[in-house]
């Protein structure tokens, strides 16, 4: 549980410091729900790098609450897997496998969805992170 709390903190911490030029202001009044769906519009969109905000958003916002860290993750792996960006949605979706290991009560669908995004990986690609781990 400590592990998971840290690797959480540190996360939020990392988000404070980036940041994406493609949303300006997002209002501070948005539930989590709202950003997520904005972030989906936008990916719908092909607006790659304000969805990538919104969800990060999302997370930097709402992280504490496990259910829509995990969901706001998984959506930024998804995001990053079809940019092609494999490491980041690899290192998502290892994550969120993780989690599954050090909590109870997680939505079970985000572990099943993570399982699947690592399969789409380009095997040569999946299989150099693998190496590298």
């Amino acid at each position: 549980m400590k592990k998971l709390a840290l690797i959480l903190s540190t996360f939020v911490v990392l988000l404070g410091i980036s940041s994406c030029s493609s949303v300006k202001d997002i209002p501070t009044d948005l539930s989590a729900a709202q950003l997520i769906q904005l972030g989906q519009n936008a990916y719908d969109s092909k607006n790659y790098k304000a969805s990538e905000k919104y969800f990060l958003t999302t997370i930097q916002r709402y992280g504490a609450n496990t259910h829509t860290y995990i969901e706001a993750q998984y959506e930024l792996g998804h995001l990053y897997l079809a940019t092609k960006q494999y490491k980041k949605a690899y290192n998502i979706f290892n994550e969120i496998l993780s989690m599954y290991d050090y909590s109870f009560g997680l939505p079970g669908a985000y572990k099943k969805l993570a399982m699947i995004g690592i399969e789409k990986i380009p095997s040569e690609v999946l299989n150099s992170l693998q190496k590298s781990e």
